[in-house]
């Protein structure tokens, strides 16, 4: 008898331990799914955060091109109508000449650059023909200046990408790292490939530059250009991956569906 009591006590032990480990194990379960959740929702608001502060970016962006283009702009141009009718005065001096042209020189010169400053801003040829004719144009626009030639290969990208938003956000990120290139990493050659199996996009991008240490960058900080280059990539949802090396250049591919 004492031997079947000793049998259930030791049965009613092992339930409960039993019940006490499903408990524990629920509770962690439980746990996991929460901590889980949380940072799911700690994620999606600071991607909302993200877009939202891109937007902002965007909304400001627009506002400053529109002041120069219809403000600044306009006033530069009625500037350059007076001087045209002070050119052609008769009765003016060799030295009034002289200042007049050189006024002149510095409006065209101020007209160009707030043309430029406006539509990198807010480029009119994104909005309304798409990325590849805008990323065309803002290449060209490098390639005038003498300073660095340009080897695109855009088959294939106005298919592919058709969504405002990426175009936006590819657009920002293209004229980031050209404008790296050319200015800190004092670029010769910049090479531009779109390639697409369907499914995933693909732009390979390289450089003749400088390049930089990537090691140092990441122990001291990226820059503000490089954070909103990231920023813009996880918005997409995109992926990118970057080498550099001093004396090598810059590479990079940036992976998006």
């Amino acid at each position: 008898m004492e031997g079947i009591q000793s049998q259930e006590i030791t049965i009613l032990i092992a339930a409960g331990i039993a019940i006490m480990l499903s408990m524990a194990l629920a509770l962690i379960a439980f746990y996991g799914r929460a901590q889980r959740k949380l940072l799911a929702q700690r994620l999606e608001a600071q991607e909302l955060v993200l877009q939202k502060t891109i937007m902002a970016q965007e909304d400001e962006r627009n506002r400053i091109a529109r002041d120069l283009h219809d403000d600044i702009g306009s006033k530069l141009n009625v500037v350059f109508l007076h001087v045209q009718r002070l050119k052609k005065d008769a009765n003016k001096t060799e030295s009034q000449e002289a200042t007049i042209a050189e006024i002149n020189d510095i409006l065209n010169t101020s007209i160009a650059s707030t043309r430029r400053i406006s539509h990198e801003l807010l480029p009119p040829t994104l909005q309304k023909f798409g990325l590849t004719e805008a990323v065309n144009e803002l290449c060209e626009g490098y390639t005038q200046t003498g300073t660095v030639q340009f080897n695109l290969g855009l088959k294939g990208l106005k298919q592919a990408v058709q969504d405002k938003m990426n175009e936006l956000n590819l657009f920002r990120i293209l004229q980031e790292l050209i404008k790296n290139s050319v200015m800190h990493g004092e670029a010769k050659r910049i090479m531009i490939h779109f390639v697409t199996d369907g499914k995933t996009h693909y732009f390979r991008y390289k450089d003749d530059g400088k390049g930089f240490d990537k090691a140092r960058l990441i122990q001291q900080g990226k820059g503000l250009g490089m954070e909103n280059v990231e920023s813009r990539l996880k918005i997409m949802g995109a992926g990118w991956e970057y080498e550099s090396a001093p004396g090598q250049g810059l590479k990079a591919e940036i992976t998006f569906s």
